[in-house]
């Protein structure tokens, strides 16, 4: 029992850290980071308001069958936020009735034999995270009108209203689909980007927020900036809140201004029947010349749908407020105008009673035939709609332009050709009614005639030719005077495409897709085929943003792979493009089908964000089973929110801001990584490079003295002279030592780690067998010490002892050496008869220098693996006290600092690093 109660404070505790969202790197106060309200995090989960579940604590835990954890809603202040709550239900369990109870696996409770029910209950109680009702799965819309007069009651409308002098009005639109709701709001002229959004109840309490723009009215969105719109997207609704939207009682709140001197707009969301069919808005807002004291607060919205076959037609919906004196109380007169806005032409006006006014929202709707050329002129945005009373029309009038509808949407396919041509395009309308497009197509050939067809699949009418120039294999251009009857095919997906290059062409079909997170990126990626074993008819299209969280978003539309396919999708993330960097692989998911969006749970690090913003990232997908890359790309369009950048205060990063370098053991040189421990030659071959804890340390070699004065010659490639005849010295016969070639006959000093060259041993490539030997030599006593010799052309040669690059040794004796290498363990380049064994340590041992304890070998599986042993301080201080020994006694004794793993400059820099720290405790 004592462990239970453990483990519910233990789950209390792990579920409240991580609900707790990572830190902005922004403070709170500013605004630009949000916490979701409406579900919770357990683990890696994501639970939403009213689900139940057992917890899973993963190894060595496990999941706990006793216990069951909700995610339970609580009021703080006017918000309501999420928490886990989790409890211990073995109290709950039911009494068995039989004499033998059995504990079932994966139970809590006991039950009797062939009895389940007393478990049943429960799992009925855990609501399935993945499970989309039918009723989620249909797409519902939803409108608002928001104004000073809304029905909602809050405690700062009073004030708001006085701060809203120029009659701000705004009109939203809403889809909700499989748990999901897209937001898209179209806001008066003079009225700057509001600063934030809020969903609320009828009481006004807070359900969720967002943040809608930085200090200025500023978005780092080219489609919002370019239509006026403000888009988004409410991820997971919690099924209490899909209940109040289905039900109407969900209210939107767009916010301005500060805290102290804000004001705001409200409305209710409401299901109307004609969003289905709408093609044209209009947000109407008090006329000049009206009496603002009588209108203040008012304004209305328009939804608009039109139909050319069989003969045209156009349907008004209308919802406004404000139009309507104090005396009219029932059936009241309003007078709709339509009218073309430059010559007040009239093209459609009618008189419609409201039966029974109310001062926040009042719903009228006409219908009526049209001509083609009204048509025309509506999908180019030349028409006015103007809503007033009867019986003060001066006084009491609304109107607006009409516009594209207020939804964010833009239009996209990928393009499938021959000859190994691939492409995409999307598109989308502005609010006068332009097609603004963009079409890459890869593999361009230059200066080629091409045009754009797109093509009705309903009838297979041709709806709208375009003529784009191509730019290395770009168009971007803008089709202003566009034909109404593309607009139907365009909304409902019907179009398809067709990219006439050259000799050949391209096909797609445009489907609409809502804009946000990563498709309110600037532009797509196009998705190649990495694996040409692939069909040319496999292309894909990509979306990646990132918000104000730090969070990744990305979309993906694929086309030629099928519905079956499992495959992965991952970043492979590089500092820079030079052979041997480091890589950062992020795995984001794993799917099915040709259509896949999402964004992972954590916020991307700052590594990841560093190399994202100023290093080289590719999104790849590659196949689950045979991990098979398939389709890849660049990410290059990819703008960071400032949220997501260090701050900086006169141009100078500030302490706590500057981002973390991620420490890696890498080196960088000459535009190269090397690995820790690895040793190279430079461009400069009498140069020798290793990598020691991420820092590069080189060293030059001086060439050893030649015997022959006269017939020498250096072989490109290597640093020293060599003797011999240069044609012999010519041939490709040569001996390898640390990775470097030498000609038969050339002698040089031998490269240690840390120390560098060895001037006090001289190696020989020897002609005759190919092979490394090497001798200490006595060049100069006072360097090299007692034990060396002196080199003579009498003694060149003469008990010299053969050496490989390691050449191991060890002390035990080897009985079966074919046996050792079966069981894992590694040769002795040495003695093939002295194997080592698998899982044993050694120090390598140096022909003629003895063993070299810097460096600790591993002999693992049949690999063996070495590494230094670092430089540390008390090593130096021997050093150092060794030399001042030396110094007072004015002894000539010689000791090789190799024999302490160090150099003279590394035990300088550790001292001098030293000091700086003991200064800094002393200040302290």
């Amino acid at each position: 029992m004592e462990v239970l109660k453990f483990l519910v404070l233990f789950i209390a505790l792990w579920a409240t850290i991580e609900t707790r969202t990572k830190s902005p790197l922004l403070d709170e106060d500013r605004g630009l980071a949000r916490n979701k309200a409406a579900e919770c995090i357990f683990g890696k989960q994501i639970r939403e308001l009213g689900s139940h579940w057992i917890p899973d604590l993963g190894v060595p835990i496990g999941v706990l069958y006793c216990m069951k954890c909700e995610c339970i809603p609580f009021q703080r202040k006017r918000r309501i936020v999420a928490r886990v709550q989790c409890r211990n239900i073995k109290n709950e369990c039911p009494e068995p009735t039989c004499d033998d109870p059995v504990l079932l696996e994966k139970s809590c409770c006991k039950t009797c034999p062939g009895d389940n029910k007393n478990e049943t209950n429960f799992v009925q109680d855990i609501v399935p995270q993945n499970k989309i009702e039918e009723e989620e799965r249909r797409i519902n819309h939803y409108a608002a009108l928001l104004t000073g007069r809304s029905s909602l009651d809050l405690k700062n409308d009073t004030s708001s209203n006085d701060l809203n002098k120029n009659n701000v009005v705004a009109t939203g639109r809403f889809t909700f689909h499989k748990k999901n709701l897209h937001y898209s709001f179209y806001i008066s002229e003079k009225a700057a980007r509001p600063r934030s959004l809020h969903f609320l109840d009828s009481q006004g309490n807070i359900l969720e927020e967002f943040t809608l723009s930085h200090a200025g009215g500023l978005v780092n969105s080219l489609y919002q900036n370019a239509t006026r719109k403000v888009c988004g997207i409410w991820r997971r609704l919690p099924r209490d809140y899909r209940r109040l939207l289905k039900n109407e009682k969900m209210y939107v709140v767009l916010i301005w201004g500060t805290k102290d001197s804000e004001f705001t707009l409200s409305g209710r969301l409401t299901n109307y029947i004609s969003l289905a069919s709408e093609q044209f808005s209009s947000l109407l807002e008090p006329a000049p010349g009206t009496d603002s004291a009588k209108m203040a607060g008012s304004g209305g919205m328009a939804i608009v749908s039109t139909s050319s076959t069989p003969s045209p037609s156009i349907h008004i919906a209308v919802a406004f407020n404000g139009l309507f004196t104090t005396q009219e109380s029932s059936e009241v007169p309003i007078n709709v105008i339509l009218c073309l806005d430059e010559k007040r032409q009239i093209l459609l006006e009618e008189n419609i009673k409201v039966r029974k006014p109310a001062s926040d929202l009042n719903l009228i709707e006409l219908s009526s035939p049209v001509s083609l050329a009204d048509l025309r002129s509506l999908s180019r945005g030349r028409v006015l709609l103007t809503v007033s009373s009867v019986s003060e029309p001066n006084a009491l009038r609304l109107s607006g332009n009409v516009i594209t509808k207020i939804t964010c949407e833009i239009f996209q396919t990928t393009l499938i050709g021959d000859k190994d041509l691939a492409g995409l395009a999307w598109m989308y309308l502005n609010n006068q009614g332009a097609l603004i497009y963009s079409i890459q197509v890869d593999n361009m050939e230059p200066e080629q005639f091409n045009a754009v067809t797109l093509t009705d699949t309903a009838g297979k009418r041709k709806a709208e030719v375009l003529t784009p120039y191509f730019h290395s294999g770009w168009a971007n251009g803008t089709e202003d005077r566009l034909v109404h009857k593309i607009l139907e095919p365009l909304y409902n997906s019907r179009l398809d495409m067709r990219v006439a290059v050259g000799n050949g062409s391209l096909h797609g079909h445009l489907n609409a897709k809502l804009v946000a997170d990563a498709r309110d990126a600037p532009a797509p990626l196009l998705l190649k085929r990495e694996n040409y074993t692939l069909p040319p008819s496999v292309v894909g299209l990509a979306w990646i943003s990132v918000d104000n969280d730090c969070h990744i978003h990305y979309d993906i539309s694929i086309s030629g792979l099928g519905h079956e396919r499992k495959m992965e999708l991952y970043l492979e993330m590089y500092p820079i493009i030079a052979p041997g960097a480091p890589v950062l692989l992020k795995h984001l998911e794993d799917f099915e089908g040709n259509q896949v969006e999402g964004s992972p749970l954590e916020a991307l690090t700052k590594e990841e964000l560093d190399m994202l913003d100023g290093g080289v990232t590719f999104i790849k997908i590659k196949d689950f089973n045979s991990k098979a890359v398939l389709l890849s790309a660049t990410i290059t369009r990819v703008k960071l929110p400032v949220t997501c950048r260090p701050l900086y205060n006169n141009n100078v990063p500030l302490i706590y801001d500057i981002p973390v370098v991620r420490p890696t053991e890498d080196c960088f040189f000459e535009g190269k990584f090397y690995k820790k421990d690895s040793t190279w030659v430079s461009k400069n071959p009498c140069q020798m490079c290793f990598c020691q804890d991420g820092q590069t340390t080189c060293d030059r070699m001086t060439c050893p003295d030649l015997k022959c004065p006269r017939n020498n010659m250096t072989i490109p490639g290597e640093c020293c002279p060599v003797c011999g005849d240069p044609e012999i010295l010519k041939s490709n016969k040569k001996c390898v030592f640390n990775g470097m070639t030498y000609s038969s006959g050339s002698r040089f000093h031998p490269f240690l780690i840390p120390i560098g060259f060895d001037d006090c041993t001289v190696c020989t490539c020897d002609p005759n067998d190919l092979e490394i030997k090497c001798r200490r030599i006595e060049s100069n006593s006072a360097k090299c010490g007692k034990g060396s010799v002196t080199e003579t052309p009498d003694t060149q040669g003469e008990d010299s002892v053969q050496m490989s690059t390691w050449s191991f040794h060890r002390k035990e004796e080897v009985s079966n050496a074919g046996l050792i290498i079966k069981e894992g363990g590694c040769n002795n380049q040495n003695n093939l008869e002295r194997p080592y064994k698998n899982g044993s340590t050694y120090h390598p041992h140096i022909a003629s220098l003895g063993e070299y304890k810097c460096v600790t070998c591993k002999c693992q599986n049949g690999t063996s693996t070495c590494a230094r042993e670092r430089c540390e301080w008390k090593n130096c201080k021997m050093i150092f006290d060794l030399r001042k020994v030396r110094s007072k006694t004015n002894k000539r004794s010689q000791f090789s600092f190799s024999d302490y793993c160090c150099s003279l400059k590394e035990c300088r820099k550790i001292r001098h690093k030293k000091k700086i720290e003991e200064r800094s405790s002393h200040k302290q």
